[in-house]
């Protein structure tokens, strides 16, 4: 799901785990879904990444309850966006 396609473009690890968090709930073991976010979550703190508005960011908190959805700083403005709480943004891609 990370990788292009020829049928479909390539999608955020970020998005990919939220799929299989939220949307894949049932299917998979939980316990190997959380420690896969979890162990995730602890290489993405200080990643560069591009929000689907455009936007070029650095991760600088992952909340343990919203791991794919972390607290980033956009690098132009400086300006702090909490992505558990601003829903309609999100990581399009890891730079």
């Amino acid at each position: 799901m990370t990788s292009e396609r020829v049928y479909r473009k390539k999608q955020s690890p970020f998005k990919v785990l939220e799929m299989i968090f939220h949307d894949d709930f049932g299917k998979f073991d939980i316990a190997v879904v959380k420690t896969l976010l979890s162990s995730f979550a602890n290489f993405s703190i200080g990643s560069r990444v591009k929000l689907n508005n455009g936007f070029i960011a650095e991760i600088i908190f992952i909340d343990a309850g919203s791991q794919t959805r972390p607290v980033i700083k956009v690098m132009d403005s400086g300006q702090i966006i909490n992505l558990g709480i601003n829903r309609e943004l999100y990581i399009e891609e890891v730079l």
